[in-house]
């Protein structure tokens, strides 16, 4: 019998399906390979980091006071020309008032010499009450007892001036006790001379506790704000114009509702997007506390993340807290993709989206990423769709 020979076309054919079967097969192979869909992902993010709070605060500077007397009590609202505080200049000397209190003194022992025989309900009253606030007083210090310090010098400072007063209107006619009275007011004249009324220039809250950085960290500095500024509060180091303020810095006034607290994050995993404003902060060490938070700025460094948080919630017990640390909490929603799409052009990262031959870079925002799947945020708006196609060149 005879061996048929395979004719050259039939190898021609064969080779023509194989090219036709590649040329069908082909994008099924590219897309497990070189492409990616974008999908919904849903994250939550829990941060714990270095931060510096930033008031909106103005401060009462003075070179040539003397002695504060404060009128407003510390923590309170004043509205605009409230007394806030008696400043005295530096002409004024402290033995000024030494001698004012010796003199008080005096008039005190002699009206007890003068009354010894007769009964004063009122006045004994009055001094059991100064004497049980300064009683109080000493056990609060010594912590014998617990209590606001605040509110018991105040008491106890009414207490010594109702007496006060009590004398002065029910003096005796004394020649003595009047000379004492008149050199009482003299030494009040001679200081008052000195003395001038420290008022209110805006509205919030009035605090004599100043630690110097309120003129350096202020919301018009925040385009200024470096991590190095940052990082030098962090370690109580001084910034330009610490020094002068904390030495003559009298009291400030501060807008409770509106502040912004400035962090330092290391490494990609957590990057703020401007405008996020479902943030939730909670500072260590204050767990009653939570504060509303929205993205106000964000600046890169290498690896290190400077991002400030705006807050328009009442400040608190943070009035007197400069730095510390605080736990920021989001929950994400939005268009996901592998981390192997995304690129960085030019110092942008971004995605290619295959809409033509080669595919169009979109830059993106990564708003987090567990190392294989990451969230992204297109820069422009409506850039990007839930099932686009992207490369993975």
């Amino acid at each position: 019998m005879r061996r048929k020979r395979v004719a050259g076309r039939f190898y021609l054919f064969v080779l023509a399906l194989l090219v036709v079967a590649f040329l069908l097969l082909r994008p099924l192979l590219v897309m497990r390979s070189k492409e990616t869909v974008i999908m919904m992902a849903n994250a939550a993010q829990r941060q714990t980091v270095d931060c510096v709070i930033i008031r909106d605060e103005t401060v009462f500077s003075s070179e040539s006071t003397a002695r504060v007397e404060y009128i407003a009590p510390e923590d309170s609202l004043v509205e605009v020309d409230d007394n806030v505080a008696n400043l005295y200049t530096t002409g004024y000397s402290e033995n000024l008032l030494n001698d004012l209190e010796d003199t008080r003194k005096k008039i005190q022992d002699y009206h007890k010499q003068l009354l010894a025989n007769i009964v004063d309900t009122e006045l004994y009253k009055l001094d059991s009450v100064v004497n049980y606030m300064a009683l109080e007083l000493k056990e609060l210090i010594t912590r014998q007892t617990t209590g606001n310090l605040k509110t018991v010098t105040s008491q106890l400072e009414t207490a010594m001036v109702n007496r006060q007063d009590y004398l002065r209107q029910n003096k005796r006619g004394d020649n003595k006790l009047t000379k004492l009275y008149d050199k009482e007011n003299a030494g009040l004249s001679s200081i008052q001379s000195w003395r001038k009324v420290a008022k209110a220039e805006q509205a919030g809250v009035v605090s004599f506790y100043i630690d110097g950085y309120e003129s350096d960290l202020t919301p018009e500095g925040l385009k200024t704000l470096s991590i190095a500024d940052v990082r030098a509060v962090l370690a109580g180091s001084n910034l330009a114009n610490t020094r002068q303020t904390r030495m003559n810095g009298i009291y400030r006034i501060v807008d409770q509702d509106h502040w912004f607290v400035a962090v330092l994050a290391t490494g990609s995993a957590w990057t703020p997007v401007v405008g996020q404003d479902n943030y939730f902060m909670q500072m260590v060490g204050f767990d009653d506390l939570i504060f509303t938070a929205s993205v106000y700025s964000v600046q890169k460094e290498g690896d290190t993340t400077l991002a400030v948080f705006e807050i328009k919630d009442p400040i608190g017990p943070l009035i007197y807290r400069r730095s510390g640390k605080a736990q920021f909490n989001i929950e994400l929603t939005g268009l996901s993709v592998r981390v192997e799409a995304l690129y960085n052009q030019n110092g942008q990262m971004g995605v290619w989206v295959y809409d033509v031959p080669g595919g169009t870079f979109v830059p993106v925002e990564v708003l987090s990423t567990d190392g294989s799947i990451a969230m992204i945020q297109p820069l422009v708006d409506g850039a990007l769709q839930l099932g686009q196609t992207v490369l993975i060149k």
